[in-house]
């Protein structure tokens, strides 16, 4: 007799879907930190501080699925925040520097390890509501860095500074978590991401309006040329 499905079931399925996908996003994030390694990078081109914004944003959610025991995001939260202590490793290992910027940078790393170890080893956060509030502002934060290449790309009428499979990769993913926690009624989730699946929605138009025209404008002075 074939086994039946409930709607929670498949809410469990699209969880571990936007698992996978939060963490093909996460993933790259450490890319430019490598890069650093081999020599291709100075550390000014690494956004070191958006790695923070990211590791503190991170902490909150694995907090936040560990006190609702949801697996899917305690693993890919637990796997970003791997990737930015590997990162930041290697920032201080490769990239110290003994200037104000280089020492404020430094200091703030460590305080936020402590502090996210802390959090997890000391703090029992048994509030849902008070828990998923730091998430909601927590993400807010983190989609800071967007919303300024939104309006840079469209003040510079170029999406150079678009990553489009990264960003694609977030738009399936954030829609996954949204839809989670519509289902689920948890709308601590529902919520931020869905101001992420907008603006990463808003991010990829933008890429097609102006990659699509600048493809046309040099492709026509190549035509022109040849």
């Amino acid at each position: 007799m074939q086994e039946k499905y409930d709607i929670d079931d498949y809410n469990e399925i699209l969880a571990w879907f936007a698992s996978g996908l939060t963490m093909a996003f996460y993933f790259p994030k450490i890319a430019p930190f490598i890069n650093v390694i081999q020599g291709l990078k100075k550390y000014e081109d690494t956004p070191v501080i958006y790695m923070i914004i990211i590791y503190i944003n991170s902490l909150f959610w694995f907090l936040y699925g560990d006190l609702l025991y949801s697996d899917q995001m305690r693993l890919c939260y637990m796997v970003s925040c791997i990737l930015c202590l590997i990162s930041f490793g290697i920032y201080l290992i490769f990239e110290i520097k003994k200037n104000i910027i280089d020492m404020i940078l430094n200091l703030i790393i460590l305080i936020s390890v402590s502090w996210g170890i802390y959090c997890y080893f000391s703090i029992n956060f048994d509030d849902d509501k008070f828990l998923g509030k730091i998430c909601i502002i927590s993400s807010i934060a983190f989609y800071l860095i967007p919303l300024y290449e939104i309006f840079k790309v469209i003040k510079e009428k170029n999406a150079k500074i678009i990553h489009i499979y990264n960003i694609t990769i977030y738009f399936f993913g954030a829609l996954c978590w949204f839809i989670y926690g519509i289902i689920d009624k948890d709308y601590f989730i529902a919520f931020p991401f869905c101001l992420g699946t907008i603006i990463s929605l808003i991010q990829i138009m933008l890429y097609n309006i102006y990659e699509n025209k600048y493809k046309k404008i040099f492709g026509n002075k190549s035509g022109i040329t040849s």
